[in-house]
């Protein structure tokens, strides 16, 4: 093999490394759940923490979706919101991370209400919400959804 070849051959490895991920670290889902007890919900929250402080330059992402049902009825306006509104709190206050580390996000509606759960390494660009549920396909009951009916006892 000549001096030529073997470069190439450098060159090639050089890119399938850099391609498969050993330059950087990919974009993961690292969780998803539903409407779970507050426990368990926690629980959750808790190893998502634990994750994001192991990787100090990366960001936590989380996109919640309204439910076309929420606990097997119509939701109320701003009950996927309401419940999602927990989630950084719970992060920041409880468990220490910095608030510019976390970030939620509205990703529309799937069949029912859920929590997207990311890392995001740095300089990575952030997924995209993907709403399997057209909002024109949401109907509502009356009231309106208030925060302080989601709490959980922490």
């Amino acid at each position: 093999m000549d001096l030529r070849t073997r470069l190439r051959a450098s060159a090639i490895i050089v890119v399938v490394f850099g391609l498969t991920g050993f330059a950087a670290a990919p974009i993961r889902k690292f969780d998803e759940f539903g409407d779970i007890h507050c426990d368990d919900e926690m629980a959750r929250l808790d190893n998502f923490a634990v994750n994001l402080q192991n990787v100090p330059s990366a960001k936590g992402l989380m996109i919640f979706y309204g439910g076309q049902r929420f606990r097997g009825r119509l939701p109320k306006r701003g009950e996927a919101a309401a419940r999602a509104a927990r989630l950084k709190p719970y992060l920041v206050q409880r468990r220490g991370l910095p608030s510019d580390r976390v970030m939620v996000i509205n990703g529309g509606y799937a069949s029912e209400w859920k929590v997207e759960l990311w890392i995001v390494p740095e300089g990575m660009t952030m997924p995209m919400p993907f709403s399997t549920v057209d909002a024109s396909k949401i109907k509502f009951r009356k009231g309106k959804a208030h925060p302080r009916d989601f709490r959980c006892q922490i």
